[in-house]
């Protein structure tokens, strides 16, 4: 019976979090909250605060429960064999960039809770939001980033931070220079950039390495 309550119980919290993903993505975070998230999921919202404590809680849980990008690079690094070979190390991070910007652009939601952030980041949840996230980028860095002298933690700060603002920018704009937003050559264009960044980065650093030997 304990089973079975915790399986159920299990479930419940599940389809609450997806209720809050499909919420957050068509109103955003700012007009989500606790009697739209409990409709959606079809349940009644004295459960939300009984399992998540309240709409902060909420928030917390779906970042941390897998619903957000930083399980992301949770999912990358299982996909990345152990001992890349420094040489190998660039085409894992331009293959990453390209496939978090992918993965971004088809997450609303993600967005949506970005903006909040950004709008909120003052405030103590927004930090620890924040924190998790970045402390995810800190273990990429310890498992795949090339020469841990040239502080490969700034460097993915900067493209993560410019895929970012690249995605939030196309739900406002059609076009950044002369790069459409709204087809595939244009992402494709971005995306060629992004592995031409990496590979000419991996040669500056070769050769920075080769003059303190």
């Amino acid at each position: 019976m304990k089973v079975v309550k915790r399986r159920n119980r299990q479930m419940t919290m599940e389809r609450i979090l997806r209720a809050m993903g499909e919420v957050m993505a068509e109103r955003g975070t700012e007009k989500a909250g606790i009697n739209a998230v409990a409709d959606r999921a079809g349940v009644n919202k004295v459960l939300i605060y009984r399992y998540f404590g309240g709409w902060n809680g909420l928030l917390e849980a779906y970042v941390h429960r897998g619903f957000f990008l930083s399980m992301f690079n949770d999912k990358f690094l299982d996909s990345v064999p152990d001992n890349v070979a420094p040489e190998a190390r660039s085409k894992a991070w331009s293959e990453y960039t390209i496939q978090f910007m992918r993965e971004f652009r088809t997450r609303k939601s993600s967005q949506e809770l970005i903006r909040w952030e950004m709008s909120n980041g003052e405030t103590e949840l927004a930090r620890r939001l924040a924190d998790f996230r970045d402390q995810s980028y800190k273990n990429m860095v310890a498992k795949l980033a090339p020469y841990s002298d040239f502080d490969p933690l700034a460097i993915t700060s900067l493209m993560v931070a410019a895929v970012t603002n690249i995605v939030l920018t196309s739900t406002q704009r059609d076009h950044i220079g002369d790069i459409d937003l709204r087809s595939d050559a244009g992402w494709e264009r971005l995306e060629t950039a992004i592995r031409r960044i990496y590979s000419s980065l991996n040669i500056a650093l070769e050769r920075e390495q080769a003059k303190t030997k």
